[in-house]
């Protein structure tokens, strides 16, 4: 396709698989291996944990195609309102779409969770009434045996999984330990969380199933990764960027896949030409557009789950240009370092803030300080140590 027709390669939306995911080999290298493995790998039961935009939904997507090249099937659940024990057994029986029949008591049936087929027969269906916890085992046992005698498996991912209550999470961690863990089946789980989960669900005693999940965290990308995931799909799509230009969209996007795709996007969009080479200035104005997006879909809904006091430690960050020292946020919040330090660990596992080295704290990203000077400007009498 030639550069003037090609599409923008680069989806800078929620949830979108990005034209390439770079720098997760590792961990789809060690999921890999437990598919090849069985239940008894360590890595058949992961746990996806990052800040926002860090890819943990992309890479559910790129693990769910990864079952899917391999035969299996797959049910994607989300925390909503609706209970994610029934939301698993009531999408798969509501998408019902024939894959087989086999002569039985009962007609056995197929029935599919987002458009992927997973076997059931009509007791299976009948259990959905009996309650969130006796079904989805049921569930899952059934499926599991058919797809065991078939050499196949079943592939559970559940996205958001720190917004799901905590019974409901018990109750999906239950039946997954006892049909993959205790009898063996073919039935994989992958969930992503932000990273605060370890702090609110993992905290229970009683959620031993997700501690002993395997953790993958996602981090932000190298550098090499960055220019990798900026440079490769524009060179897929027969375009090119300038050297300069891609040197500050990697060091603008700070190592974050949700960023990189922003400034890709728009850097793309704002040439004059499509047949000519992404400039510095492209890439210097698609920064701005992306950092505004970045407030809008992902500072704003950090800000929004803070307590007064968290915010109040970002507000006092906004004196420093790069870094903040603990203990000048300590003093201007007039409290003590131990109580600062609390504080610290809360912003950093909210993805609010990154620590550095020498006792020093830095925003997560450029984002987090234009929402706090907002919310200093708005309402200065929140936060009396800027007065």
């Amino acid at each position: 396709m030639a550069a003037a027709e090609a599409a923008n390669p680069f989806a800078p939306t929620f949830g979108a698989p990005p034209p390439l995911l770079a720098g997760r080999d590792g961990i789809l290298q060690r999921f890999d291996a437990a598919l090849d493995t069985g239940p008894t790998h360590p890595d058949y039961t992961l746990l996806v944990t990052g800040d926002r935009g860090t890819g943990k939904t992309a890479l559910l997507n790129a693990l769910e195609d990864r079952c899917v090249q391999r035969g299996w099937l797959s049910i994607t659940a989300a925390a909503t309102s609706e209970p994610l024990s029934s939301r698993i057994v009531s999408e798969a029986v509501r998408h019902t779409a024939s894959l087989q029949e086999r002569p039985r008591r009962t007609r056995v049936r197929s029935v599919s969770a987002l458009g992927v087929g997973v076997e059931l027969d009509d007791a299976a269906a009948t259990d959905v009434a009996a309650g969130p916890t006796t079904s989805l085992l049921s569930t899952l046992e059934r499926v599991a045996a058919e797809l065991h005698e078939a050499g196949s498996g079943l592939l559970i991912t559940i996205d958001e999984l720190h917004d799901a209550t905590r019974d409901d999470v018990r109750d999906v961690a239950s039946a997954v330990q006892i049909v993959t863990r205790r009898q063996q089946r073919p039935v994989a789980f992958a969930a992503a969380a932000l990273a605060l989960i370890e702090d609110t669900h993992l905290a229970d005693v009683n959620m031993t199933f997700l501690q002993r999940c395997a953790r993958a965290r996602l981090g932000a990308l190298s550098a090499a990764d960055a220019r990798t995931a900026i440079i490769g799909p524009i060179r897929d799509a027969d375009s090119d960027i300038d050297d300069d230009a891609l040197t500050e969209a990697v060091a603008a996007a700070l190592g974050y896949p949700y960023m990189i795709q922003l400034i890709g996007f728009h850097a793309w969009n704002t040439r004059e030409r499509l047949t000519a080479p992404i400039s510095v200035a492209d890439v210097r104005a698609a920064i701005i557009e992306a950092n505004d997006a970045m407030v809008d879909q992902v500072a704003n809904p950090i800000w929004n789950r803070l307590s007064p006091m968290d915010r109040r430690f970002l507000v006092a960050m906004l004196d420093d240009e790069e870094s903040s020292s603990l203990f000048d946020v300590a003093e201007r919040l007039g409290r003590d370092l131990q109580y600062t330090r609390v504080y610290r660990r809360r912003l950093v596992s909210a993805g609010a803030i990154r620590s550095m080295d020498g006792a020093r704290v830095a925003y997560r990203h450029q984002a987090l300080r234009k929402r706090s000077q907002a919310a200093a400007r708005d309402d200065p009498n929140l936060f009396p140590s800027r007065r």
